[in-house]
């Protein structure tokens, strides 16, 4: 476990004659602690409590285990990039170990709804999420009086597009952000909705006219009570779309339909993207499929498994800090190759420090 390797970037922020515990000894209790199963600072000070013999194994501890005071403060303002910057610095070394034409890329915020309880006052975070592999590549807090449209592009700067498809809901359907990922050596996949009126209405019209002459692909999927048929067609003669002569990467129009069947009722939707790839009909419904992991993998297993939407931390970098702190737990969880839930692997990982070593081996 090399943990300096990650962790040896983040600055301590303390006075030298205040501190009485290593922010490297601080940073690995928390990690720790949450894997099995804390969710706030007092639960992260009492798990190394209880677990102290264990940790001084391989921490130093020089005065013990920090009170959960400490664990709140230094979060509140540790430099919440460095400490992101460790997650993001370990999930591009386990990619560079894999060998693939193209690594998508999936980019979604999440709102932290329990800071006052409800949706509109909480913390956005912007995440960059790689499903495949289950890894977190970046994310970017959207700040106050700010929404997605702001935060994505400053996410996309932060990051090594090189060979990747990056995938993003409608809100990030903009020329300048096609332009600032293709520059950097990307691809993209972008849904066109209703904010950009003139192109959608342009595209939906003459994409329902002209979809049975072009290439399909049907894709069937079904699983707890749900059925959900996607047809997908793409076109690539472009030249009759006044509206997007501007879009000069863009290569392929995506329209989806989708069917979807549970407990009986019915639903349709019919969704439209815009793609600089020429990629068979397959090819592009697998990965608009594969977009919306990024909910159940990510931000699905935070709230249900990490508690995250119950959590009120508020002050300073602490909000940033803790979803970091919660991917990097998670991103460790998920390296275990056996057949345990995530929910059981923390419990195992609680109750037995030899099962918490061999996830914290993945490091």
């Amino acid at each position: 476990m090399n943990w300096g390797k990650y962790f040896g970037s983040v600055p301590d922020f303390r006075i030298k004659r205040c501190k009485h515990h290593n922010l490297l000894d601080i940073l690995v209790i928390s990690v720790c602690a949450v894997v099995c199963g804390a969710d706030d600072f007092e639960e992260i000070a009492e798990y190394g409590l209880q677990k102290e013999s264990f940790l001084g194994t391989f921490l130093a501890l020089p005065n013990g285990i920090p009170s959960h005071d400490t664990f709140n403060r230094v979060f509140k303002y540790l430099n919440k990039e460095a400490f992101g910057n460790s997650l993001y610095l370990w999930s591009k070394e386990i990619l560079s170990t894999i060998n693939e034409v193209y690594t998508q890329i999936n980019i979604d915020g999440k709102v932290l709804r329990a800071r006052s309880g409800a949706k509109k006052s909480g913390i956005c975070i912007v995440s960059a999420w790689v499903a495949e592999h289950q890894l977190v590549l970046g994310q970017q807090q959207v700040e106050t009086k700010s929404n997605k449209k702001t935060a994505i592009p400053k996410l996309l700067k932060s990051l090594d597009l090189t060979d990747t498809i990056v995938t993003v809901d409608a809100i990030a359907c903009e020329l300048k952000n096609t332009d600032l990922i293709v520059s950097k050596g990307g691809h993209y996949v972008l849904a066109l909705k209703k904010n950009n009126k003139f192109i959608h209405e342009q595209v939906s019209s003459r994409m329902q006219q002209t979809k049975s002459q072009l290439s399909c692909n049907e894709d069937i999927d079904f699983g707890s009570g749900r059925i959900e048929t996607r047809i997908c067609y793409v076109e690539n003669k472009l030249g009759l779309y006044d509206g997007l002569g501007s879009w000069k990467h863009l290569k392929s129009i995506i329209i989806v339909e989708s069917k979807r069947e549970v407990s009986g009722k019915v639903s349709y939707e019919t969704r439209y993207y815009l793609s600089d790839l020429t990629l068979g009909a397959d090819e592009f419904n697998k990965l608009i499929r594969n977009h919306w992991s990024i909910e159940n993998k990510l931000h699905w297993k935070l709230n249900v498994v990490f508690n995250e939407d119950a959590q009120r931390t508020k002050s300073g970098n602490a909000p940033q800090n803790l979803t970091t702190l919660r991917k990097f737990a998670l991103q460790l969880i998920n390296q275990m190759d056996d057949k345990e839930s995530i929910k059981n692997r923390r419990k195992m990982a609680g109750w037995n420090d030899n099962y918490l070593l061999k996830i914290l081996q993945h490091l």
